[in-house]
């Protein structure tokens, strides 16, 4: 169901991304009878000049813009999905860095044994120091939500890579395999 533009308007002013001045500012950019005059409309042009992600786009425009903050971060887009929770791009308000979030899903939330799981790995990753590992930054929690603060390293994973180019020659796989046995 498609949502007007006032809520669309309401659900960017819920998620923090823009402040109602920046609204004002973006809307006084267009000439009275070009202005965006539905939802999906104001959030293409909010992507086509970088306010906002096709990713915080389509969460505001689905009602869910106040997922789009965890503490210091702005989400910008989903990355990967496990069967503990998520992972996210982000970026530090303040520090402007790019960063990935692992974040625990609701359901596992509920789970005193997974949260305790989590916090056995935040520990671990934290204690690694290797260049074939994404280094570990920051681990907190916010609003319910715990979360580990990790490098973000531009790129496809292995899995991706192989599907996206098919099966790799035998010499690039032992690489693979070689970087991957020393950051274990």
């Amino acid at each position: 169901m498609a949502i007007s533009l006032e809520q669309f308007l309401s659900g960017l002013n819920e998620s923090g991304l823009l402040s109602d001045a920046d609204v004002r500012a973006f809307v006084a950019t267009f000439p009275a009878d070009q202005s965006p005059r539905d939802a999906e409309q104001f959030a293409r042009e909010l992507m086509k000049r970088k306010k906002l992600t096709k990713f915080q786009a389509e969460r505001i425009l689905s009602g869910k813009g106040k997922s789009l903050t965890l503490g210091n971060y702005v989400i910008l887009d989903k990355l990967g999905q496990g069967g503990m929770g998520m992972v996210l791009k982000a970026k530090h308000r303040r520090m402007d860095r790019l960063v990935a979030l692992k974040v625990m899903s609701p359901a596992a939330l509920k789970s005193p044994d997974a949260v305790k799981r989590f916090h056995r790995e935040v520990q671990a990753a934290a204690k690694l120091t290797h260049p074939n590992i994404v280094i570990a930054h920051d681990a907190d929690e916010a609003n319910g939500t715990h979360f580990l603060v990790m490098e973000f390293v531009e790129g496809m994973d292995l899995s991706e890579l192989v599907k996206k180019r098919g099966p790799m020659l035998v010499e690039q796989a032992i690489r693979c395999i070689i970087q991957a046995a020393r950051g274990l």
